[in-house]
This record gives C-alpha cells, structure tokens and sequence, in this order.
C-alpha cells in the first residue's frame, strides 16, 4: 500500500513541526560511537545551515533542537529502508511542513518554504551521508533535480 510507506516520514515531521520539541525515548547507555555519530551529523549540518541562511539555521538550531534532527535524519533512513525514494521523501517533507505554514502572508510563506526547503535538503544530504551512506547518490540525485 503506497501510502503505508509514506506514513513514517509524514507523522515524524508534523509531530516535530507541531511540537517543536519531542520527548524522545533516548537510552540511557548509548555507545560512544553513536554519539560520535550524532554530534559530527549536528556539527556538520549546522555549520552548513548556518553558512546558507540564518533562518534556516534557526528552525533547526532553535526551534527544531539536537534531538529531533538526529531523530529525523535517521527516521529518513529508515523510510528508505523501506522503499520510500529519496525524491518521495523530500516531497512528503516539504508538503508536510507548508502545511503548517497556514495563515501567513505571501511574503512570510516564501522567506518559511525556502527555510522548509533548505533544512529538509540539507538533513536528508547529510543525514544520509552520516547514517546511511549507501542512498548518499540517490539523495544527491533527487536533490539535484529539485
């Protein structure tokens, strides 16, 4: 059913645009490496965020937080893991996220929708480069083609 498949990504994202802050269930003994993992994933998402356009950089650094990016892009693996193409998935992303965008003015929707664009693009680059680089070349691909 193709619309199980989107179901995953669709539901992380509203809980994180609607929320902003997610309780996560978060181990209490992670290892080491995966917090190495995490932390290079952050450092190199905001340094790029933050070179682009300082709202963009905001929305994840501020509004959306460590936990809920690390969470995203490996929820973004996990829906390629089940079938959900990276062009799929950049898609369900930003339709999910300008939906909640209702309400505001055409200058405000624009300056948000490039925002929504930039994050969405950049953590599933670099969410995929870190946690699953095998889709690396079809992420890049679908990216490209944005």
């Amino acid at each position: 059913m193709r619309n199980s498949k989107f179901a995953g990504l669709r539901n992380r994202f509203r809980l994180a645009a609607v929320l902003s802050v997610l309780a996560l269930s978060v181990p209490t003994a992670v290892s080491a490496q995966t917090e190495t993992v995490d932390r290079d994933f952050l450092n190199s998402f905001y340094t790029f965020l933050q070179g682009q356009d300082d709202f963009s950089y905001q929305l994840a650094t501020g509004w959306m937080g460590d936990e809920t990016n690390v969470w995203l892009a490996k929820g973004v693996c996990l829906d390629f893991d089940r079938g959900l193409s990276p062009a799929e998935g950049y898609d369900l992303f930003v339709s999910a996220a300008r939906t909640q965008m209702q309400g505001l003015t055409q200058q405000e929707y624009d300056r948000a929708a490039y925002a929504v664009d930039l994050y969405g693009g950049a953590l599933m680059n670099l969410g995929s480069a870190y946690y699953c680089p095998q889709y690396q070349p079809q992420v890049e691909a679908a990216l490209r083609s944005r």
